[in-house]
């Protein structure tokens, strides 16, 4: 067995044994977070936002009364609606990124003057994204096959298949425009991209046909090439090193 040899069966323990002890700490520290959500519901509201499994947050957001879709992505630090979560809609494929805060009910007024409690039900459409730290304010509606920029503030209706930016949000794209735009970086910037078979996904758009840069043969990066700066990459380089020629 050679030096490299041995280097690289190295880097694969460090990497594997790094991978099973925190599965093991996971299960452990998963049945700990349950036990207190189930003796105080505060700790629901916390854990749907901050637990560090996200079937887990999707789990106690559904608990909270939030009618969740399937296959949603929900990042850490989302906040959804305290006061009315069963006024909250969040569709089948549904993307909601990091920090980013959804309402369904405004009490500025009523903490003021005697003026009453507002409540209008809020809806995160189908195979829509919502971007990191965006507001979504009562009463709105993303519509589907939507985005909504990182940082934005939504105060009205997004129509299907458009992507505003903002505060307040206005229409910067349309769904077609990011598909070719994308695709148009991607022939001059090749090497900024990583292929990556997102399980949360929707099956189809419909800009499917837009959708040509496998067919063109543009080659990019696989999404297993990407390091997470943790030992995980030690399994990443032990299979690097094995499909290197010896010697390089």
């Amino acid at each position: 067995m050679s030096w490299e040899e041995v280097k690289r069966y190295f880097r694969m323990g460090r990497g594997y044994a790094f991978l099973a002890r925190n599965l093991a700490a996971g299960k452990l520290m998963n049945a700990m977070l349950d036990a207190l959500a189930f003796l105080d519901y505060r700790m629901i509201i916390l854990l749907s936002m901050w637990h560090p499994d996200m079937e887990a947050r999707k789990r106690f957001i559904r608990k909270r009364g939030v009618e969740l879709g399937e296959h949603t992505f929900v990042d850490l630090g989302v906040f959804i609606e305290i006061t009315t979560p069963k006024s909250i809609v969040i569709e089948d494929y549904a993307c909601l990124g990091f920090g980013c805060v959804i309402y369904a009910h405004d009490a500025g007024p009523n903490c003021v003057a005697d003026l009453p409690l507002r409540v209008k039900p809020t809806r995160i459409g189908y195979n829509s994204v919502v971007g990191t730290r965006s507001i979504i304010l009562p009463g709105v509606t993303i519509g589907q096959h939507s985005g909504v920029a990182p940082g934005s503030v939504v105060t009205k209706d997004v129509p299907d298949g458009t992507v505003v930016a903002g505060n307040p949000a206005q229409v910067i794209a349309t769904a077609e425009d990011i598909a070719k735009g994308w695709q148009e970086d991607m022939r001059k910037h090749p090497e900024f991209y990583y292929d990556h078979p997102n399980p949360y996904r929707a099956p189809t758009s419909p800009y499917d046909h837009l959708i040509t840069w496998r067919k063109e043969g543009i080659k990019i990066k696989d999404w297993t090439e990407l390091r997470t700066g943790t030992p995980f990459d030690y399994i990443l380089e032990a299979k690097a090193a094995k499909r290197r020629p010896e010697g390089r």
